[in-house]
């Protein structure tokens, strides 16, 4: 390898660091000469330890071109070069040496999750977010997700990493193992190195009390302790005639109101910190999200204070809640619903959150709600975190949509066979007889239709999971690797699909 670059190598025990731009462009000129095959990165170059890091891929293949000697990495020489696959552990390995490639913790600083469905789109996320000001949640994926995709949470956080590497991004970010609901959970999350940890007790939620009679009520009440709540045998005495207080914000329990909260709540409770507790005792360092949102009915201000004083109780420190809000917040489309209500119930939240937090309001299913992104903005005065998901994975197939067609009919037929079993588990209201085969449309009018209208985002979105683990008959993906091939050919694509997609998220967020 050139002197310049080996001028460029990091010192010994010395933590790994973006170079600048003129030392990136000087080390991008080097290796494009050395390996021109090869899609290089410009801004990507770090000095580590004894050596330079760079990315660059091989069609969908991702690597790191390591010049110099470098612990860590071990690949095929190329003039000086070392050619090592992204693989987990030169992953591994490049983390330890960049601090800025490792996620870090959110904090209270307004932060925004992206997640990513397929592994390329960090790079667009990038772009749309950088300036925003909020910390990005770059690696983001729930067990339920990763499981419909048949990707593993360390390859979540692989390429992740990667894209923050290919971006040339120095600024902080963070990561979420999202929706966990059991140890093995936040085994495998903690071990791929993630740090924000979103605990989900929906299957210890009793969702029947809003039908539930005062005798049933009565009865699961008591039931409480013998399910693994023995604080509940005090809670009448605790709560009952009592007033709490969280700013403006007051909540007088009376029985009914307890009951309904405790039944609802008490064990979810009990699950949740009995969580905390265990990632406590396995990561290093961790921050912990709780998310209440997957109920059939809102969660209520009395239900807020209840859970957020138990968990104070309990010693439990959150930096995020999610509610379930007022309205409707179905997948892949904007909010539903009457928004003077959504933000007086919002203002009851924030202050409960400032009170026994102080801990941000974390909206899920918060892709595409554009009514509300000001709200929650000027409401919460930046302690909020939105997850996003699904939204993303929309922005590639409207890449293919603009770059083969045939491919995207081809995914629309799928997907409206599939609709009907994969709407199963969410809410939503699209229906098929609402939306024109894409036989029936013209080229021009499939974007349109499917990707901009309601109910045919919602036939893309649900479907996403087949989509991509479907397989032929010989067991060879049907999509998934035509969908890749694809993207990384036109990622430069992508990248802008995502900056102005998401990048309205960014901007109605930093709106008040």
């Amino acid at each position: 390898m050139s002197n310049p670059i080996e001028k460029l190598h990091g010192k010994p025990g010395a933590p790994g660091k973006l170079l600048d731009a003129a030392a990136a462009k000087d080390v991008h000129a080097a290796l494009k000469k050395t390996l021109p095959n090869l899609t290089h990165y410009a801004n990507s170059a770090c000095a580590v330890p004894n050596g330079v890091v760079a990315a660059a891929r091989d069609g969908e293949q991702r690597l790191l071109l390591v010049a110099g000697k470098a612990a860590g990495f071990h690949g095929e020489a190329a003039d000086g070069v070392q050619v090592c696959r992204a693989d987990a552990n030169h992953m591994k390995a490049l983390r330890e040496h960049c601090p800025h490639l490792r996620p870090v913790l959110t904090g209270k600083t307004p932060s925004v999750g992206l997640g990513d469905r397929l592994g390329l789109a960090t790079p667009g996320h990038i772009a749309a977010g950088k300036d925003s000001g909020f910390i990005l949640v770059l690696s983001q994926q729930s067990i339920r997700e990763m499981k419909r995709t048949e990707r593993t949470a360390q390859q979540v956080m692989d390429e992740a990493t990667f894209g923050v590497l290919e971006s040339g991004y120095g600024k902080p970010w963070g990561s979420d193992a999202d929706h966990l609901k059991t140890e093995a959970d936040v085994q495998v999350t903690a071990h791929a190195g993630f740090t924000f940890f979103t605990i989900d007790p929906s299957e210890h939620v009793d969702d029947t009390v809003a039908k539930a009679t005062k005798e049933e009520l009565e009865m699961k009440f008591l039931g409480l302790p013998a399910a693994g709540v023995p604080e509940a045998s005090g809670w009448k005495a605790r709560y009952v005639g009592k007033t709490f207080k969280a700013g403006k914000t007051k909540v007088t329990f009376d029985e009914p109101t307890l009951l309904k909260a405790a039944v609802k709540y008490g064990r979810a409770v009990a699950h949740a910190a009995k969580m905390a507790q265990y990632i406590a005792r396995n990561t290093a360092q961790y921050e912990l999200e709780l998310s209440v949102d997957e109920t059939a009915l809102p969660t209520s201000v009395a239900e807020h204070l209840f859970i957020a004083h138990e968990l104070a109780e309990r010693h439990v420190k959150l930096i995020s809640l999610a509610p379930r809000f007022v309205g409707d917040f179905e997948k892949g489309i904007d909010y539903k619903g009457d928004l003077k209500a959504f933000e007086e119930s919002l203002k009851q939240h924030t202050e409960i959150a400032r009170h026994y937090g102080p801990y941000k309001i974390s909206v899920h299913s918060g892709s595409d709600k554009f009514k509300i992104y000001p709200i929650v903005a000027r409401v919460t005065e930046g302690l909020f975190h939105l997850k996003t998901a699904g939204t993303s994975y929309l922005e590639a197939l409207r890449v293919v949509v603009r770059k083969d067609i045939p491919m995207f009919r081809e995914i629309v037929a799928f997907c409206r066979k599939r609709f009907d079993t994969d709407k199963a588990t969410y809410h939503i209201s699209s229906t098929l007889d609402k939306v024109p085969e894409a036989s029936d449309l013209k080229d021009k009018d499939l974007e349109r239709v499917y990707l901009d209208e309601d109910d045919g985002r919602q036939i893309l979105h649900v479907t996403f999971g087949s989509v991509l683990t479907s397989k032929d008959d010989n067991g060879k993906p049907v999509f998934r690797g035509r969908l890749l091939a694809l993207l990384n050919k036109e990622a430069g694509t992508y990248v802008e699909v995502l900056k102005k997609h998401i990048g309205r998220h960014v901007d109605g967020l930093k709106a008040k």
